[in-house]
């Protein structure tokens, strides 16, 4: 997972670094982008003379049912037939969209990642979260925060013996690349802060025992296995922004965006669905 996911990263790092601090056109474009790549991905893994057979048959099979709707043997013929087919029609579509789902699902965390949090604009602070693993005290002077010279960390923490968490408030002073070091007893684990200068996956959460978490979180470093840090947790808030007219969150732009880009393609190239 963590080979698929540094390589998902790495792609992506790449397309949204021309955009620089242009997130929002960075969002549309790139929704339209996938939008249209996972629909040519479904017509290419797909049998679309079957497809069309199926739902040719279906059409049949409801036309009929409105051609004697005063025959109750031949609506009832042409009811199940028209589930018949339908199960035929989803037999033959699941490959395709299975395929499809494989590959949405790391492009869907990726963009995720990118543009639900928001960047850290100076003098902006955020609330960084560390989690110890089990049986490990918070309250020991050997677990500390530093950060880079344009990071501004609180002296003061919370440790919350029961949760096994230690929360700092960090503050941003400089917006160019800027990172934090997280020190407990005699290890080391750094990972980036994001500002709008940084046109990188924003990670916002980590964790050290998850099989899946470099796909879910991309954008820290992984935690060692014998670290003594269960999990980082980055606060940042929720970014918006003005798209199709309208205010709105990541996602809905996501998919009024993607929405576009698949109808795009599937309209010249006769995409059978």
């Amino acid at each position: 997972m963590a080979v698929l996911s540094s390589i998902f990263t790495a792609v992506f790092d790449a397309l949204v670094f021309p955009f620089g601090a242009h997130r929002t056109l960075a969002l549309v474009v790139l929704s339209l982008l996938a939008g249209a790549g996972l629909a040519m991905l479904y017509k290419a893994t797909s049998n679309e003379t079957r497809i069309r057979r199926t739902r040719d048959i279906f059409k049949a099979r409801i036309l009929e049912m409105r051609l004697y709707p005063d025959d109750i043997v031949l609506i009832t013929r042409a009811l199940f037939g028209a589930i018949a087919s339908q199960g035929a029609y989803l037999r033959v579509a699941l490959k395709p969209i299975l395929v499809v789902l494989v590959i949405a699902l790391p492009i869907f965390f990726q963009f995720e990642a990118r543009f639900a949090p928001r960047p850290l604009d100076p003098p902006q602070h955020v609330l960084v979260t560390a989690t110890l693993k089990d049986g490990l005290d918070v309250r020991d002077d050997d677990v500390s925060l530093h950060g880079t010279d344009g990071v501004r960390i609180d002296p003061r923490s919370v440790r919350a013996v029961a949760s096994h968490e230690i929360v700092w408030r960090v503050a941003v002073r400089d917006a160019g690349n800027q990172a934090l070091t997280l020190s407990a007893f005699g290890t080391d684990y750094r990972f980036p802060l994001a500002t709008r200068e940084r046109p990188k996956a924003i990670g916002g959460e980590r964790r050290a025992r998850s099989l899946f978490d470099p796909l879910l979180h991309p954008g820290l470093p992984a935690i060692p296995q014998n670290s003594p840090i269960a999990a980082v947790h980055i606060g940042y808030d929720h970014d918006t922004y003005t798209a199709f007219g309208k205010r709105m969150g990541w996602l809905s732009v996501f998919l009024i965006a993607s929405l576009v880009g698949a109808i795009v393609p599937a309209w010249v190239f006769r995409i059978a669905l």
